[in-house]
């Protein structure tokens, strides 16, 4: 077995994201310095060690990335314009595609060693046999009904097509759900409107949810780092769950019954259609997915990532304490609303 890489320098895109910012901390114990690409004008507090370098520029102007990563041997590209139910398809295009592209073109010519991409393990989940369990090698279908999904999948294939033996290790490293206390995720405002006994309904309670912690992320991303092997993929999941059996460990973590009521699937993919009409902080948006979601949750197969776990000695947190710092304890709880949501 090779010896762990130990980077001189990091180049992290997308770190003052939700995710970006889930990730520093397991890479600030590589012990390298930190080179922080960003484009928004103002920031907010970022980690003050290891030292910061922080240069501005922009994913979709390429020209802005010239010599981005001159003097960094590692870059871990969290950036990405994400969202189902945006209406700015050419935009996310633009970053997600067009601006990894240039970043693979900089890194390669700044002799960068490993570079890991932010993937997402719906992009091989999305099966027409959903009952079939997949993991990192499975090969994807390639059918999406999602266009966001499909530009994250090409973003992946893109980055492995560059994995270039002896030069530079190309990896994606894959999270599921994200579920990050403090951070604002889908899952996480699901789970908290149970807890406050906000939550009307049970909704797509069949729908697979392969559920990544947010500092495990950060951790199997630091491994991969140190151990991954180029032109391979890491699945950054934990517990594989359907959703139906979340309301379940909810209950037993809060004390909290789960809503009687139950929503058809049809009735959620329908009711979809009204997200890109919501205003941004409105209750309601926080119960009404967006229908492209559905449709791609609908789909999802259970993942299993035993290569993960064994390549990069990978242990995720246990999912019970995951929820658990998300939606509190009972204790923490006991001061907020009462009586069962019905």
């Amino acid at each position: 077995m090779r010896p762990p890489y130990e980077p001189q320098r990091i180049l992290v895109t997308g770190a003052t994201g939700v995710l970006g910012r889930a990730l520093m901390p397991a890479l600030a114990a590589l012990g390298a310095p930190f080179r922080i690409l960003v484009h928004q004008t103002k920031l907010d507090p970022l980690p003050e060690r290891p030292p910061l370098d922080i240069r501005r520029a922009d994913l979709a102007r390429p020209e802005s990335l010239r010599g981005i990563a001159e003097g960094c041997d590692v870059v871990v590209h969290a950036a990405a314009r994400t969202g189902f139910a945006s209406l700015a398809r050419e935009g996310q295009r633009r970053i997600n595609l067009e601006g990894t592209g240039a970043l693979l073109r900089e890194a390669r010519s700044a002799d960068v060693r490993a570079f890991v991409f932010i993937g997402y393990a719906g992009t091989i989940q999305e099966r027409d046999d959903a009952e079939r369990a997949v993991d990192e090698d499975t090969l994807p279908e390639g059918r999406y009904v999602s266009d966001y999904v499909r530009m994250k999948y090409e973003a992946e294939a893109m980055v492995l097509e560059s994995n270039q033996p002896g030069a530079m290790r190309s990896m994606v490293v894959s999270p599921g759900v994200l579920l990050h206390r403090g951070a604002p995720t889908l899952l996480g405002g699901l789970i908290q409107a149970f807890a406050a006994r906000e939550l009307p309904y049970r909704m797509l309670e069949r729908v697979w949810l392969a559920i990544s912690d947010g500092l495990d992320v950060g951790r199997c991303v630091s491994a991969a780092v140190a151990l991954g092997h180029g032109g391979r993929r890491y699945l950054a999941t934990g517990a594989c769950v359907r959703l139906g059996e979340l309301y379940t460990l909810l209950t037993g973590i809060t004390g909290i019954p789960a809503p009687r009521r139950a929503l058809p699937d049809k009735l959620v993919e329908e009711l979809g259609f009204l997200t890109p009409l919501l205003p941004k902080q409105s209750f309601l948006r926080k119960l009404v997915l967006p229908r492209d979601l559905v449709l791609h949750l609908r789909r999802l197969a259970p993942v299993r990532n035993d290569r993960t776990r064994s390549e990069l000695a990978f242990a995720p947190t246990a999912l019970p304490a995951t929820l658990a710092a998300v939606a509190g304890s009972p204790d923490e709880l006991a001061g907020g609303k009462t009586g069962a949501a019905s």
